[in-house]
């Protein structure tokens, strides 16, 4: 049964008894006040015999006419009365009573008369007075008959009305139970419901109610079991994005670090070297100076801009540390000379502060070890720049010694010192030693917390002693084994020369710093073109409009005032010239190439701009406008049969030997086969390791392209996408047919090797 009908049952049985409770109380009134009013007349009459028949007494004793006229009365009332009861009462009793009292009480007046006349002679008046006792005693008796019955019906009709009463009062707690047990239902039932409800929004999205019956709770509990099927489905999908918004949270906090660490470690890291280059440009002022330490620090210069260039250059895989993807660049270094030129580049900047700075080198030191010199290079300069930034006065030495395998390179300063409590957190991001620190010698604390990681991806380590007041000491051991010295490399000069010759070009340089202007139309004017200089966008869109066709080809600058290079290009798009336009820049990123394609460019130049760079780069796009270019010489190969790709494409070769020389080329010639037939020895017994397939196969792309065995470089770029994908079927496939391709290099190389042996042997 439903809880609404039961609701509704117990409603209308309330409203019932109510109506039924009050109706007989009604009716009980009313007819109880008839038959008490019944009574009460009844009563009346009663008193009235009775003072009628004082009344008869009083007069036949004592003759008062005062008392027969009260009789007169009373008897008047009484007879009145009896009239009016006839009409009222219809029971069949009570109206035999009442007649015979009626035709009682008709008789009094006669015999009133008889008493009145009786009165002188009182026998008569005595007997008169005795039947009028008689009489009214009579008439007594039946009043009291009459008083008797309906005090009777009044004791029936009250019993009668009693258990009216009763009845509905036990129908109305009959319903009153009723409804308290259908309440207390429905209580049990709210608060099973209201209890499972809150066990589920505590969490349990697994807890169902029991569903029994086929009333409103079961239907309701059934909605809350489904409502709690679909929290817990919901819940789940929203534990899944949560736990995917976290991991992209801690990535993006991650990527914000990292860029921070980029900047930051930017701005560290380029003012190093451009101490150098600034200090030294400073010296090179004095003219008085030798002619030989002018070349010294001219010497110094060149290898503090290559260091800050090579810094530019790597400075955007710096991120790779936070990642855990550095690749070291292992090769031939020496560290003496690596500690010196270090030392040397912080000379200047020591010798502005009143600073000695120093370097004791081992004598046991080997001359050349196996390490990645940049990274060692990068570690040594933050360690020297902090001790030469905290050092007030005094010395900072750079010592170097040897153990075994193992290189220290030690770091000592009489600076300012670390506190003790300071030394646990010196390594970590962004840490120095107070804020007074930050105020008085700058920095972004990247410097020490990048050295530790670059040491711990060279299997070293790195310590610290120090006490405030007392200089600090930084200690970095290496595991160098020692090394192969490694091939010269070819000088400025012999690659300049090597490089097509060409016609003459007019050439418009669109720059806006002085020096930048210097630097290009230098290299330019000494290559035999005609360089004219602007120094923004808009005096080259108008250059361009009043000259013509005059110019050959537009070299601009990306970012300048008054008029950006992009806007200009597309202003002389717009006009309607189509001269070649190459864009000077220092932004590498792959956005800013299609930037500049889109603007109308037809090409990059990458900042800092090298003579080789910049001369190639007009050679190229200046290649499909002028017919008169100079081939470079090409030695002759032997025929191949069509179908067969030889393993050495000689031209590509013979120009490498036409910059380095025949000597250089037979020992780049020798390294390089060692190196690949080393390498693919490695990929062969790598296995599954897919990693280290594709970073030999990617080395070997370049070691081998650069000579011109381009069937090999293109196996393994092959190989290394295949590699980098995961296809290990492909991969299988690639390096099965590997050692083929290597021997085939190995025997073209041995015999170019030969060949440019026996060449020189006849020189």
């Amino acid at each position: 049964m439903s809880i609404r009908r039961r609701i509704t049952t117990t409603l209308v049985f309330a409203a019932l008894a109510v109506s039924v409770s009050t109706a007989s109380a009604i009716w009980s009134w009313k007819w109880m006040g008839i038959y008490t009013a019944r009574v009460t007349e009844a009563q009346t009459v009663v008193r009235s015999v009775f003072e009628l028949s004082l009344l008869v007494h009083d007069f036949g004793d004592k003759g008062s006419e005062r008392a027969l006229f009260q009789w007169q009365r009373q008897h008047e009332r009484l007879t009145n009365e009896l009239a009016r009861m006839l009409v009222d009462l219809t029971d069949p009793a009570d109206q035999a009573l009442l007649r015979r009292l009626s035709a009682d009480n008709a008789l009094m007046p006669d015999g009133m008369t008889r008493l009145a006349q009786a009165r002188l002679n009182p026998d008569a008046a005595r007997i008169a007075q005795d039947t009028l006792q008689l009489r009214y005693n009579v008439m007594a008796s039946d009043a009291d008959r009459l008083a008797a019955q309906a005090n009777e019906r009044v004791y029936v009709r009250g019993r009668l009305l009693l258990v009216l009463q009763v009845l509905p009062l036990l129908l109305l707690a009959m319903t009153v139970a009723a409804a308290m047990a259908a309440s207390q239902r429905v209580i049990r039932g709210l608060n099973r419901i209201a209890d499972g409800m809150a066990t589920i929004g505590q969490g349990r999205f697994d807890h169902r109610l029991d569903v029994a019956g086929k009333d409103e709770f079961a239907v309701l509990s059934s909605g809350v079991n489904h409502m709690a099927e679909q929290l817990q489905t919901l819940y789940a999908d929203i534990a899944g994005k949560v736990e995917a918004l976290s991991v992209a949270k801690v990535q993006a906090e991650a990527a914000e670090r990292a860029k921070s660490a980029f900047l930051a470690n930017m701005s560290h890291e380029i003012r190093t070297p451009l101490n150098a280059i600034i200090g030294f440009a400073d010296l090179l002022h004095d003219e008085e100076a030798p002619v030989a330490e002018r070349e010294k620090w001219l010497s110094l210069q060149m290898e503090a801009s290559r260091a800050l260039v090579a810094i530019v250059d790597d400075i955007l895989d710096l991120s790779k540390i936070e990642a855990g993807r550095l690749e070291l660049e292992m090769g031939a270094l020496d560290p003496a000379a690596l500690a010196e030129s270090c030392v040397a580049l912080l000379t200047p900047r020591a010798a502005d502060k009143g600073l000695m700075i120093r370097t004791e080198i081992s004598d046991d030191l080997p001359q050349w070890v196996l390490g990645d010199a940049a990274r060692l290079r990068q570690v040594l300069l933050n360690l020297l720049s902090n001790a030469v930034k905290f050092t007030a006065n005094g010395q900072v030495v750079m010592s170097v010694t040897r153990t075994g395998v193992q290189m220290r390179f030690t770091v000592t300063d009489t600076g300012m010192g670390i506190p003790t409590d300071r030394l646990q957190h010196l390594f970590m991001p962004f840490t120095q030693l107070d804020a007074s620190v930050t105020r008085r010698f700058g920095g972004t604390g990247l410097g020490l917390a990048i050295t530790r990681r670059l040491v711990e991806a060279m299997q070293g380590q790195i310590t610290v002693e120090s006490q405030p007041g007392a200089g600090s000491r930084f200690e970095v051991t290496l595991p160098l084994a020692i090394a192969m010295p490694p091939p010269p490399e070819p000088g400025q000069a012999a690659a300049l020369a090597a490089l097509p010759s060409y016609r003459p070009l007019s050439i418009l340089l669109v720059e806006d710093v002085f020096a930048n202007q210097m630097l290009v139309r230098t290299i330019l004017e000494k290559a035999g073109h005609k360089v004219t200089v602007v120094e923004n966008g808009a005096e080259a869109v108008r250059s361009v409009a009043q000259t013509g066709n005059v110019y050959d080809l537009v070299l601009m600058d990306v970012q300048m005032p008054i008029m950006d290079g992009m806007e200009a290009t597309r202003r002389i798009r717009h006009a309607g010239h189509s001269l070649p336009i190459l864009a000077l820049t220092a932004n590498v990123l792959r956005e800013e190439r299609e930037a500049c394609l889109e603007a109308g460019m037809n090409g990059h130049i990458a900042k800092p701009v090298t003579p080789q760079a910049l001369n190639q780069a007009i050679a190229d796009i200046a290649g499909f406008r002028l017919t008169e270019m100079e081939p470079a010489p090409v030695t002759p190969t032997p025929d191949t049969p069509e179908d067969t790709e030889p393993a050495l494409d000689r031209s590509i070769l013979d120009n490498l030997l036409l910059v380095v020389g025949d000597d250089i080329g037979v020992q780049l010639l020798n390294d390089a086969l060692t190196s690949v037939r080393a390498r693919v020895d490695t990929i062969m017994v790598a296995g599954d390791d897919l990693h280290r397939i594709e970073r030999e196969a990617h080395s070997l792309v370049s070691a081998a392209g650069n000579l011109g065995f381009m069937p090999l470089s293109r196996h393994c770029r092959a190989l290394m996408i295949a590699a980098d994908a995961g296809d290990r079927a492909e991969v299988t496939r690639l390096t099965a047919s590997l050692p083929a391709l290597c021997e085939a290099v190995f025997v073209q190389g041995k015999r170019v090797v030969e060949q440019l042996a026996a060449g020189q042997a006849d020189a």
